[in-house]
């Protein structure tokens, strides 16, 4: 999605053991438990890659709701993206841009597993997108995210959070092949779920040039096929 910058269309309990375990360890001095936890970190993050891989198998259907920002030199531009997909692997989306003040018009996009639609709103019905259209699209799926981060070769557990009784993690991602307004991701999941909360991009000096935040996930929610109906003229 070059709107968005090229993105494109995105919780452990320790057993009796491992507690013991732990507990041996700290009577064995600071140096035995810098260690131990370094390789828990690393032991945590592969483990979370593998649970996003079984949650990925396991996804049918979903809706999301998030916002993404691209902060830049003058006024920020914001995207407001609403997506559905079916189990069918139909997709709806409907994306609002937002530059200061000014809100343009919903742009709603139909892809029925081979095309893509876009609504036009003068006409009031959905036409087949060309190719030039196509590659200027938002095309940010969930899967996207989560694969984002279960092929990332590079992968650390930075910490555990808490707020207002939930547990996230923070994830620091290296992608495959950066790029220079993408050298590393800042990744919040939802422990129990592992469910993006917040996804933070930077660049090679290390300033902020995109953050998304989700505002809802639904997963294998039951959706109406009247969202993904398209009526074009062709």
């Amino acid at each position: 999605m070059s709107s968005l910058r090229g993105g494109r269309f995105y919780t452990f309990r320790l057993p009796l053991l491992l507690i013991a375990a732990l507990l041996f360890l700290f009577g064995l001095g600071l140096g035995g438990w810098h260690y131990y936890s370094t390789r828990m970190a690393l032991t945590s993050a592969e483990r979370i890659q593998q649970r996003l891989h079984e949650n990925l198998q396991a996804l049918d259907s979903y809706y999301a709701r998030f916002k993404t920002t691209l902060p830049g030199e003058g006024e920020e531009a914001s995207y407001l993206v609403e997506l559905w997909k079916s189990d069918s692997g139909l997709y709806r989306m409907e994306m609002t841009r937002t530059i200061g003040e000014d809100q343009a018009e919903v742009q709603v996009v139909v892809f029925d597993g081979s095309e893509a639609y876009i609504y036009n709103h003068e006409l009031g019905q959905f036409f087949s997108v060309n190719d030039l259209e196509s590659s200027r699209l938002p095309y940010l799926v969930l899967e996207d995210y989560w694969l984002n981060i279960a092929q990332s070769p590079q992968i650390s557990l930075v910490a555990e959070q808490s707020s207002r009784g939930r547990t996230y993690y923070l994830i620091e991602i290296i992608p495959d092949k950066p790029r220079r307004d993408r050298v590393r991701e800042l990744v919040w999941l939802e422990a129990k779920s592992l469910l993006p909360v917040r996804i933070e991009v930077y660049d090679l000096n290390d300033s902020l040039t995109q953050l998304t935040t989700f505002e809802m996930l639904q997963i294998n929610p039951v959706l109406e096929a009247t969202l993904f109906q398209i009526v074009s003229d062709t």
